[in-house]
């Protein structure tokens, strides 16, 4: 049985969050407003703030002294919505276990800008990290959108010669852009955050064509796997993103990538985002810093 915390989550998430959209616009301006917290940062006292602009990107560090590693958080929204801010308490979490420095890039969205700038701004961002941190130090972590988006970083970084990280965890990943039915409909009663038009309306605005859907960069589905490193993969069972995890899991697992795959009944989507508010998230997110803390060094780094 799920926590009563967990229980409360659920149901604020299907007030607030879980809307049926009616046009683009409106979808937009939901999402800008629910997916952003109003609480402010609770950061450990060993981890400072620190915003930053260059290298054609923006965002925020986290930094801690002497870091022993590198966290590039990518956060989710549906390419239309979220931002650093709202993940600040879970990232400071990340630096201080990890004792790692943390940079959480305030990408690019659309519709104002569509398919491929997230991509770009996601890889800039990685290049940020190989300025100051070796590839075995770097982990790259994302929810939803951004945990799509961790992974066509890593084929985008891979097909630009670039070495790989440490490792990648991807948060039940919105990555399949081309899907209209399978769990995005099986599962539209009992997933608490989204329903299947949801998902018809915001590709429209992020990849606009067909065969921008299809590309692996924005449905990491189709992605050829070989030479990632070890990946993390979590998913709930009553979301509708379910197939999309799943999917990415198996396209991974036959190009002979190390998954680590974390399946849960009854929590929701991207539930270890959550953290601290359900015990559920504080568990997942020591598994999480486990998996990245156990992942040996890939052989190119």
């Amino acid at each position: 049985m799920v926590s009563f915390a967990t229980r409360a989550v659920k149901a604020y998430s299907r007030l607030v969050i879980k809307k049926d959209p009616t046009s683009s616009a409106q979808l937009v301006k939901h999402f800008r407003r629910a997916l952003s917290s109003p609480l402010p940062p609770l950061l450990p006292r060993t981890v400072t703030r620190h915003s930053f602009q260059g290298n054609g990107i923006q965002g925020e560090w986290l930094r801690v002294k002497n870091p022993s590693m590198a966290v590039l958080y990518l956060h989710g929204g549906g390419y239309i919505a979220g931002n650093p801010r709202t993940y600040l308490t879970l990232c400071g979490a990340f630096a201080k276990e990890l004792h790692a420095d943390v940079f959480l890039p305030d990408y690019r969205l659309a519709p104002e800008h569509p398919f491929p700038a997230a991509v770009e701004d996601a890889v800039a961002s990685y290049r940020l990290l190989l300025e100051r941190f070796e590839p075995r130090q770097i982990a790259v972590v994302g929810d939803s959108a951004g945990g799509a988006l961790s992974l066509a970083t890593l084929l985008a970084a891979r097909d630009a010669g670039l070495p790989m990280p440490r490792c990648a965890v991807a948060y039940s990943p919105f990555a399949d852009m081309t899907a209209p039915a399978g769990s995005r409909q099986t599962n539209a009663h009992s997933c608490d955050m989204f329903t299947p038009n949801t998902y018809v309306v915001d590709l429209a605005l992020y990849a606009r064509t067909e065969e921008e859907r299809r590309h692996p960069y924005a449905s990491p589905v189709f992605g050829d796997y070989h030479g990632l490193p070890p990946l993390m993969v979590t998913v709930d069972e009553g979301e509708c993103l379910r197939d999309d995890a799943y999917q990415v899991a198996a396209r991974a697992q036959e190009a002979g990538v190390e998954v680590t795959f974390i399946s849960r009944e009854g929590l929701l989507h991207v539930w270890p985002v959550f953290y601290p508010l359900i015990p559920e998230a504080r568990e997942d997110i020591k598994r999480t810093i486990r998996f990245i803390q156990d992942c040996a060094p890939t052989p190119d780094s």
